[in-house]
């Protein structure tokens, strides 16, 4: 009877180590721990820093993923940002990185990692920020229009 139950303890543990595995593995995937590598084809700004069209790593600087770092790969440039989680409704696939457009600028919006259900939303910078009132001022307050959002997909490392 005690080996009966001593081996029901034995799978039912087993089991439990097995389950937390595969949950805690896709949440792993899920954020930006690994990074993500992406080709921006236009030059866009991270707060009030511009950089050049290019290849991009874009990974954690924290455990959290609140603070993001985005680098080019060329070494060149790098940015240190605070980010906000979004949710996302319906998750993605690919990982994807979301600008603002505003006539021929661009600013990082979005960061969406593949399959996850939580992004990361850059807060509006100074100059984003003045751009949108002066574009909402010249079109008429009534009319405030939102930027247009273009995506670009982006790669695991």
């Amino acid at each position: 009877m005690k080996t009966n139950i001593f081996k029901g303890l034995i799978k039912y543990g087993l089991l439990v180590a097995m389950i937390a595995v595969m949950v805690n593995q896709p949440a792993k995937a899920q954020s930006l721990a690994y990074g993500l590598r992406v080709t921006v084809p236009f030059d866009f700004k991270v707060g009030d820093k511009t950089f050049p069209a290019g290849r991009y790593a874009v990974v954690r600087a924290q455990q959290d993923d609140s603070v993001i770092k985005i680098s080019s790969l060329e070494g060149k440039t790098n940015s240190f940002r605070s980010t906000i989680p979004v949710t996302i409704v319906k998750a993605k696939k690919r990982s994807t990185l979301l600008f603002h457009r505003y006539g021929d600028q661009y600013f990082l919006s979005q960061i969406l990692p593949g399959g996850a259900a939580i992004g990361r939303s850059l807060p509006l910078s100074r100059s984003e920020r003045d751009l949108k009132n002066q574009q909402g001022n010249s079109i008429g307050e009534a009319s405030l229009r939102e930027p247009e959002t273009i995506t670009v997909a982006a790669d695991l490392p």
